[in-house]
């Protein structure tokens, strides 16, 4: 009498973990970049908020804000290794009014021209 049982070989599974292996090698990349580039998005929104923000948080404080090259804005939190740049000064009075400026925000990976927009601070992208 034979018993014919019933499995996999340790040949198949070998097999099978193999190709799981090399399909893993090829999507992850992709995918850790794919994460990192939405992190990242959602930061400098985070960033571009905070500089549509400016008018409320300049009100709040009765100090009128003077940004330019070298000042850089104190109001505004950057994340490490990132760096806002005033291309044309940045003036936003104690009563909310901001100038027409232009910057740089400079990412770990991207950089990102933008203009701000009188008298509301309204950002504007400007593509590359």
């Amino acid at each position: 009498m034979s018993q014919h049982l019933r499995g996999y070989t340790l040949l198949e599974m070998v097999v099978v973990m193999a190709i799981l292996a090399m399909a893993t090698a090829i999507a992850a990349p992709p995918s850790y970049r794919m994460i990192r580039s939405w992190q990242e998005a959602t930061q400098v929104e985070d960033v571009i908020q905070q500089l549509e923000r400016l008018p409320s948080a300049v009100r709040a404080s009765g100090n009128p804000l003077s940004a330019d090259a070298e000042s850089g804005i104190e109001l505004i939190d950057l994340p490490q290794d990132w760096v806002l740049h005033m291309d044309t000064p940045l003036q936003v009075q104690a009563n909310g009014a901001c100038s027409d400026a232009q910057g740089t925000l400079i990412t770990t990976y991207q950089t990102v021209e933008f203009r701000v927009l009188a008298p509301f601070c309204r950002i504007q992208r400007i593509d590359p």
